[in-house]
């Protein structure tokens, strides 16, 4: 297979396809980015304990100026490894007090990591999330997780646990549907045939037409996607890829997410604070990439323009919002959009390095999806 994708990526690159990497082609730099990061970084950080740019610990939190909590040292986590940046802000020693830290936030009892956690997110995302900071960091959970005898016994179990998520608002329900799944592929602690139960049933349960998993009660009557659809099918994309299953019905996935572009060049805009990447763009970005790539590999080319140009445009937006003076400070009020934002960035970069070759974006180092290495986020 993989000798199969080189041949056909070669054959685009000679016919033309490498056209998408033209010297014409915007290079889009985010030195303001870096000029606010220190900043960030420092805003986050428990004000008790002293902050060393070369020598962080963990001690970050979800909101400015608190003390130190699951979600906010588990976010840095996930930035500083983006941007490339993790191990020469670390020492061993610090990253294995920083894994320490995450860990205690793990009930022993349950396997839950359900402790510090200062956000609205369900045990489930917590868990999977902290598993993902975890792996990262070179470390994992301490404790099993016995909280999945009830999901991974039978497959039987299975079926009853995930058809009682909350499907009606997909979003947050994939939050458990897919954490779980997530947290228990970073551990290997899922026999291997409940994935098998797991993403077979998925494939019977997405809607052809749109590739997405539209199970709520309305879904009767309203049948265009939207944005709760696509927050909740990334979490179970992520799953997909882990497991290097192709996501069921992939043109449709690719159309899907282009439709849903907003304007702006982003898929999403915050109520109070307008237009600004966070997480759901990044799962818009990485379906398309993962429904665009599985069709390469068989030897079909779809939408490569389309995608191109929106991601174009999305870039834009990212690095307008991201650049501007003050905007980080003054949009990014939690620790937890940044990230998403950023590995929303290194996903559209990640299409053009692998179709063209050359990197899009111009930053210190080579930004990275962390789902290249995780399935969560």
């Amino acid at each position: 297979m993989r000798e199969r994708f080189q041949v056909i990526f070669c054959l685009f690159f000679v016919l033309g396809f490498c056209s998408l990497g033209r010297a014409d082609k915007e290079l889009y730099e985010f030195s303001g980015f870096y000029e606010q990061l220190e900043a960030y970084l420092e805003r986050y950080h428990d004000p008790c304990f002293a902050y060393d740019s070369r020598d962080l610990r963990g001690r970050f939190s979800y909101q400015p100026g608190k003390a130190y909590d699951l979600y906010g040292s588990t976010d840095a986590v996930y930035l500083l490894w983006t941007i490339g940046e993790l191990e020469e802000r670390t020492t061993e020693e610090s990253r294995r007090e920083w894994a320490g830290l995450i860990q205690s936030y793990q009930d022993p009892e349950s396997g839950w990591f359900d402790r510090g956690n200062e956000t609205l997110h369900f045990k489930s995302h917590a868990t999977a999330y902290a598993t993902g900071a975890l792996v990262l960091l070179g470390y994992s959970p301490l404790h099993p997780f016995r909280w999945s005898d009830r999901m991974t016994k039978s497959e039987e179990d299975m079926k009853k646990w995930i058809g009682q998520i909350w499907w009606d608002v997909i979003w947050v329900g994939s939050h458990e549907g897919g954490g779980v799944a997530a947290a228990l592929a970073m551990t290997g602690q899922a026999p291997k045939e409940w994935y098998d139960w797991y993403l077979d049933w998925l494939d019977r349960e997405v809607n052809p037409e749109t590739g997405m998993w539209q199970r709520a009660f309305y879904n009767v009557i309203i049948k265009k996607p939207n944005m709760v659809d696509l927050g909740g099918a990334a979490h179970f994309w992520w799953i997909y890829q882990e497991k290097a299953r192709p996501i069921p019905y992939p043109r449709q996935v690719i159309d899907t997410c282009l439709d849903l572009q907003l304007e702006s060049g982003l898929w999403d805009k915050k109520p109070r604070k307008g237009d600004f990447p966070y997480c759901i763009n990044c799962d818009a970005v990485n379906g398309i990439n993962a429904a665009y790539f599985h069709l390469l590999t068989s030897g079909q080319e779809y939408r490569t323009e389309d995608i191109a140009r929106a991601y174009d445009k999305y870039l834009g937006r990212c690095r307008e919002v991201l650049c501007a003076p003050g905007t980080v400070e003054n949009l990014y009020t939690n620790s937890h959009d940044l990230p998403g934002a950023l590995i929303g960035i290194a996903e559209a970069d990640l299409f053009f390095r692998k179709t063209t070759g050359e990197s899009r974006i111009k930053t210190k180092k080579t930004w990275r999806s962390v789902l290249e290495v995780i399935c969560w986020l």
